[in-house]
Parts: C-alpha cells; sequence; structure tokens
C-alpha cells in the first residue's frame, strides 16, 4: 500500500463471511439436492399429487362390483350345468369318454370329483362353454380389482389370474387320460414329474404374487396372511404327486405299489381335494372382501375430490 491511497476499511460485522453448518454445502451431492430442492418447489407430478391429497385408488377407478355380480351369475350357472351334463338313468345318447371334458374340468375344478359321461354332447359342450365363461368372469373380475390400483402401487390386468388360478399343472397327466394305449412307467413318471414341476413354479411364482397384490389392492391389513389361501393346498397336492413319481420310481412292472416306501394314499387325496375347496372358498371371501373395501375407497375419493374442487372454485367458502 502507498502512502497516497487511504487505508483499507475494516468490514462490517453485516459483510464478514459468516460461517456454514457442519456438513453444509460439503460435497457436490449436497449442493444438487438443495438446487433441485430449489426448481422443485413449484412443481408436483400427478403422483406426488395424489400422495399429498390422500387419494385411495386411482383416478379412472371403477367400482368392482357389477363384476362381482357377473362372476357370481356365471357359477351358479356353472354350477346347474355341471349337473345338468351329467349323465342320468333317462340318457339316450351318453357320451362315455370325452378327453375335452376331462381337461378342461380338471384344470378348472382340480378339487372336485372327475366323470367322465355326460347325458349328451350337446349338454357336454354346453356346460364346457359356460365353465370356461364362468373361468374367464372371474378373471375379469379380479382384472378390474387390479386396474384400479394407482400406477405407483404395481396394477394388474385379468392375464395373471387366467395364468395363476386354474389348475395347469394336471395337464401333463391328463392329456391323453382317455386314449386306449397303455402307458410305460416311464412315460408315467416323466408326466408327473413335471406336473410337480408346474404347480411348485406356479404356487411359488404366480398364485402368491397375485393373492398378495389382491389382498393389498382392498388396502386390507396383513397382506401376509394371504399364505393361508394357497400354501394348504400346495402341501398335499405335492405329496400326492412326489409320493406316487417316487412309487414309479422304486417300483418296476408287476411289482406291488405297497412295497414302496412312500405310496401315494387315499388320505392325500381326501386331504388335496379338501384344502382345494377350502382354499377355493376362501379366495372367493377375499375377493369380495377386496370389493367392498374398493367400491368404498373410491366412493371416499370421489366425495372427497368434490369437496376439493369445490373449495378450489370458492376459496372464501368456508
Amino acid at each position: 500500500m502507498s502512502d497516497g491511497e487511504p487505508p483499507a476499511e475494516a468490514p462490517s460485522p453485516g459483510d464478514r463471511p459468516q460461517p456454514r453448518p457442519d456438513g453444509a454445502w460439503s460435497s457436490p451431492a449436497a449442493v444438487s439436492q438443495a438446487t433441485e430442492a430449489q426448481f422443485a418447489l413449484g412443481s408436483t407430478t400427478a403422483s406426488s399429487a395424489d400422495e399429498l391429497v390422500k387419494v385411495r385408488y386411482a383416478r379412472h377407478a371403477v367400482t368392482p362390483i357389477p363384476w362381482m355380480i357377473g362372476a357370481a351369475v356365471a357359477l351358479l350357472a356353472a354350477v346347474w350345468a355341471i349337473g345338468w351334463s351329467k349323465a342320468g338313468p333317462g340318457a339316450t345318447d351318453i357320451v362315455e369318454t370325452s378327453e375335452w371334458w376331462s381337461n378342461i374340468h380338471s384344470v378348472l375344478l382340480p378339487g372336485s370329483e372327475g366323470r367322465l359321461a355326460s347325458s349328451s354332447e350337446f349338454r357336454m359342450w354346453t356346460a364346457l362353454a359356460i365353465m370356461i365363461v364362468a373361468a374367464l368372469s372371474i378373471a375379469l373380475w379380479i382384472g378390474r380389482i387390479g386396474r384400479n390400483l394407482r400406477p405407483a402401487h404395481s396394477p394388474f390386468g385379468s392375464v395373471l389370474p387366467i395364468v395363476a388360478l386354474p389348475a395347469w399343472w394336471v395337464l401333463p397327466i391328463t392329456l391323453g387320460a382317455t386314449d386306449a394305449v397303455n402307458r410305460s412307467r416311464g412315460d408315467a413318471l416323466v408326466r408327473y414329474l413335471i406336473a410337480f414341476g408346474i404347480l411348485f413354479a406356479q404356487f411359488l411364482l404366480l398364485r402368491w404374487p397375485l393373492l398378495n397384490r389382491i389382498w393389498r389392492a382392498g388396502r386390507l391389513p396383513y397382506d401376509v396372511a394371504s399364505i393361508v389361501l394357497w400354501l394348504p393346498m400346495l402341501i398335499p397336492w405335492s405329496m400326492l404327486l412326489l409320493s406316487t413319481s417316487f412309487t414309479l420310481l422304486v417300483t418296476g412292472k408287476g411289482d406291488d405299489p405297497m412295497d414302496s416306501a412312500w405310496r401315494p394314499t387315499p388320505s392325500m387325496a381326501d386331504w388335496a381335494q379338501n384344502l382345494t375347496h377350502a382354499t377355493e372358498a376362501g379366495v372367493l371371501i377375499l375377493l369380495v372382501a377386496v370389493t367392498v373395501s374398493q367400491h368404498l375407497g373410491i366412493l371416499k375419493d370421489r366425495s372427497e375430490e368434490r369437496v376439493r374442487r369445490a373449495a378450489a372454485a370458492d376459496p372464501l367458502a368456508p
């Protein structure tokens, strides 16, 4: 500093650099987060807006009650059609065996008593058509429940229940069951092992996630309890298929199946049948509960939305 220059003024307390809080702006990530927060103050996405107003279901959600009524009517029609097509004493055009009936009936009703004879071909095909319509109506009902979910809650449609709920694992066993050709033990063993693989994969990869998502679609608590809707059915069917496979493996042609250390028993079949009926009833109860819960939730969403619109249109209203 030269002699002619005035001395530099000391910085006032307001001009002095203030100490920053510990860790503030200490990293590029912190600066980036602060910058993003400043720009995001005036912008909200549709999902964040839904979160702020506590929207329960999607804005395009529709009450699933009409789908539930349609499925109930189709189920009652299917029950009637099965009894109507059964061969009785006065039947004159009895269909003794039909692979179509055997396969479709086993896939849609795995826990029911299987029968091969029908009173007539017309009644058989009519009953099969009504059964398929009933199954599709349930899938559409579930799909309506799944499409009511908000995008952030993983909505689903009707394809998942079509893949996850029918007993597709019986097809390796029932396909060709009405043929006059005798199966070899190796062929039967492969069929039962494939059936078990399909059963295990379907329940763990498809049915479990589907039932859990249906449970949560109704905003019901304790969604882990959905395990009771598939595990009790999986256990006896797995035992039945695996014990049959083991017996075919350890016994030869002409051997007594009683010589097997683990053989299928009538009690296994009874448990599989009874627990299949129990889980099917449980799934229907769950669907009804979720349908009612969604219906009430959608009504509340619509009512709250009308209140918000009225408040926005007239801000001075009390």
